[in-house]
C-alpha cells in the first residue's frame, strides 16, 4: 500500500496531538500532585474516593461536633464551681450567724449578704454560651430559665430537656444540664425536695430569726409554756425529765392547752403539767426538781423558715416560789432553726458534686472520643492518599521520556518531509 505525502503529514500530526495530550496530562497531575483527575482516569479508584470523601466529611462534623460539646461543658462545669463557691460561703454565714455573740444587726448584715446569693444564683442559672443559648433552659434555649415574680419568687421557664449532639455514628453526648433539676429539685434534709432559691431565701430568714430563738428550751424544776399557733394541726416535740424523753404529739386547734396537758402527763418522763387560772398558760413541773428539755419542735403546715415565724412555744423558767429565771425562750419550728439549713446546705453541696462529675465524666469521654475521630481521620486521608496522590518522581522520568520521544520524532517528520522527487533520482 503506497503512503501519499498528504496521508503521512496527517498520521504524524495526529500522532504528535496525541503525544501533546498525553504531556499535558502528565503536567497537569504533576502540578496538582493528584493522580486521578477525571474519573475517567480510574473509574473504580474514583468512586471509592468519593466515598472515602462522604466518611471523612462526617468525621470532620463530629469532630466540630465534639469541640462544640466540649466547649459548653467547659461552661457548665465553671459555672457549677461558682455555684460550689456560692454555698461554701452560705454555710460560713450561717455557722457565722448561729454565734450567741451576735447580736440583731450582726445577723441582719450577713442575712443580706445572703440575699445577695440568690441573685448570684439565679444570673448562674441564666448563663449562655458563645452563640446566646441559656445553657440550664433545656430545649427552650433561647428562652431565660429563671425570672423573679412580683412576689420576688423565682420561677423556672424551662424545661426538662436535655440538648444533646452526635459525636459518633452510634453515640450521642448530652450537651447541658436540667435546670429544673440542678436549681429546682435538691433532696432536703427532711427527705423531700426543695428549690435551691428557695433555700436561700430560708436561710436568710433563719438567720435573721435566730436572734430572737433557741435551738433547744432549758428549765430547772419548774417552767411555764404557752404558745402560738397560726397553724392548727398536728404539733410534736421532744420533752425531756428525769425518767427519759419521749416525743409528745398532739392535735392543736387553737389556743385551747388541754391536749398538750394531757400528752405531757402520759408521757411518763418525770415532768407534770397544768393549767393555769387564765386558761392558755402551761406550768411544767419536773418530779425530781430537775432539768426539763423542750427541742426538736414540728409544726403542721411549717416546712421552710418563715420570715416571720407564725406558731411557736413561749418557755419561761422558774424557780420553787414561781419567780422568773433568766429572760423567756422561744422554741421555733425545727424548719426555723440554722442547723436545719446546715443540713440543707450539705445536701446541696453533694447534689452539686454529683453534677460536677457527671459533667466531668462527659468531657473525659469527649476526649477519648477526639482522639479515636483522629485516628479514623488519619487512617481515612491515608486512604486518599494512596488513590489520590501522584507519585512525582514516576510521572516527571515519564515526561521526560516522552518529551525525548516527541523531539525525536519531530527531528524526523521534518527530515522526511523534506525529501522530494528529485531526492529519489540521485
Amino acid at each position: 500500500m503506497q503512503i501519499s505525502s498528504k496521508l503521512f503529514n496527517q498520521q504524524q500530526l495526529k500522532q504528535f496531538s496525541s503525544t501533546t495530550e498525553e504531556i499535558q496530562d502528565l503536567q497537569s497531575r504533576i502540578s496538582t500532585g493528584e493522580n486521578i483527575l477525571r474519573a475517567s482516569d480510574d473509574p473504580v479508584g474514583a468512586v471509592q474516593l468519593s466515598g472515602l470523601d462522604v466518611v471523612k466529611k462526617q468525621i470532620e462534623q463530629y469532630e466540630r461536633n465534639v469541640n462544640s460539646a466540649n466547649d459548653r461543658l467547659s461552661l457548665i462545669d465553671k459555672n457549677l464551681e461558682n455555684l460550689s463557691s456560692v454555698m461554701i460561703r452560705a454555710q460560713e454565714l450561717i455557722i457565722q450567724a448561729s454565734s450567741d455573740t451576735l447580736g440583731a444587726t450582726d445577723r441582719e448584715s450577713i442575712a443580706l449578704e445572703i440575699d445577695e446569693m440568690k441573685k448570684e444564683i439565679m444570673n448562674i442559672g441564666n448563663s449562655q454560651d458563645s452563640n446566646g443559648s441559656f445553657l440550664f433552659s433545656g430545649f427552650k434555649t433561647k428562652i431565660q430559665p429563671f425570672v423573679e415574680d412580683l412576689t420576688g419568687k423565682i420561677i423556672y421557664k424551662g424545661d426538662r430537656g436535655i440538648s444533646s449532639l452526635s459525636i459518633s455514628e452510634s453515640r450521642i453526648m448530652e450537651t447541658t444540664l436540667d435546670g429544673g433539676s440542678l436549681f429546682q429539685s435538691i433532696k432536703d434534709s427532711n427527705g423531700g425536695r426543695i428549690s435551691l432559691f428557695t433555700m436561700i431565701e430560708n436561710i436568710s430568714n433563719s438567720i435573721r430569726s435566730a436572734s430572737g430563738g433557741v435551738e433547744t428550751v432549758k428549765a430547772t424544776g419548774k417552767a411555764e409554756l404557752t404558745f402560738q399557733n397560726q397553724n392548727p394541726g398536728t404539733w410534736s416535740f421532744d420533752l425531756t425529765g428525769n425518767l427519759g424523753t419521749k416525743t409528745i404529739t398532739a392535735e392543736i386547734t387553737g389556743e385551747d392547752p388541754s391536749e398538750f396537758v394531757k400528752q405531757i402527763n402520759d408521757s411518763n418522763v418525770g415532768v407534770t403539767a397544768s393549767i393555769n387560772d387564765d386558761g392558755q398558760t402551761i406550768t411544767l413541773t419536773d418530779t425530781t426538781n430537775g432539768p426539763i428539755t423542750i427541742e426538736n419542735l414540728s409544726v403542721y403546715g411549717i416546712d421552710a423558715a418563715e420570715k416571720e415565724p407564725s406558731s411557736f412555744f413561749n418557755v419561761q423558767p422558774k424557780d420553787g416560789s414561781g419567780n422568773n429565771i433568766g429572760r423567756m425562750q422561744k422554741l421555733y419550728d425545727n424548719n426555723q432553726l440554722p442547723s436545719k439549713q446546715l443540713d440543707n446546705i450539705v445536701s446541696t453541696q453533694l447534689h452539686i458534686a454529683n453534677k460536677i462529675g457527671e459533667v466531668g465524666a462527659r468531657t473525659n469521654s469527649l476526649i477519648r472520643q477526639a482522639d479515636l475521630l483522629a485516628n479514623r481521620r488519619i487512617a481515612v486521608e491515608k486512604d486518599v492518599s494512596e488513590l489520590k496522590d501522584a507519585d512525582l518522581a514516576a510521572l516527571v522520568t515519564n515526561l521526560q521520556s516522552m518529551l525525548t520521544s516527541m523531539q525525536a520524532s519531530q527531528q524526523s517528520f521534518v527530515k522526511i518531509s523534506q525529501l522530494n522527487l528529485f531526492d529519489y533520482l540521485r
